[in-house]
């Protein structure tokens, strides 16, 4: 179902466009989280975070690291490393784990559940926003290089 034929690009299929939407909104609640947070309501503030970080979760091992497998992703960027087309995700895959980590972790730490040894949390919130922030930017224009400059993928050499 996943890889029948998408709604946004001619090139695309349903499991990306999918998750470049769900992508978008769960930072747009996460924008919304961080104003909360800025305003003092911080029920709000975990009440957005949570599902945000947890759904994207699901998001990232269902579609992209199954995208990532199924495009031989790994193999394809240690033959071809600078060719954007593989470059592009890579990049993105680097800040979407990185960010999706921090999140966990400012999850785990804001539940109290891990211990703020670390410093003072609000730091790795910022962190994590900002680092979020990327992986966005990052898969929108994964989502441009791979679907709609080169919707024929490329060839090997």
């Amino acid at each position: 179902m996943l890889s029948s034929d998408g709604f946004l690009a001619p090139a695309s299929y349903l499991g990306a466009d999918l998750a470049l939407v769900a992508e978008l909104v769960f930072y747009g609640l996460i924008c919304l989280a961080v104003v909360a947070q800025r305003r003092g309501l911080y029920h709000w503030h975990d009440r957005i975070q949570t599902p945000v970080v947890l759904l994207n979760l699901f998001f990232i091992i269902v579609i992209m690291v199954l995208s990532l497998r199924y495009e031989n992703v790994p193999g394809e960027f240690v033959a071809r490393p600078f060719e954007p087309f593989y470059l592009v995700v890579v990049i993105h895959a680097v800040l979407g784990t990185v960010a999706e980590g921090l999140a966990i972790y400012c999850l785990l730490a804001g539940h109290k559940i891990l211990p703020r040894k670390i410093g003072r949390l609000r730091y790795w919130m910022w962190a994590t926003f900002i680092v979020w922030t990327a992986a966005v930017v990052m898969g929108v224009y994964t989502y441009f290089i791979w679907y709609i400059a080169t919707p024929e993928r490329p060839h090997l050499f």
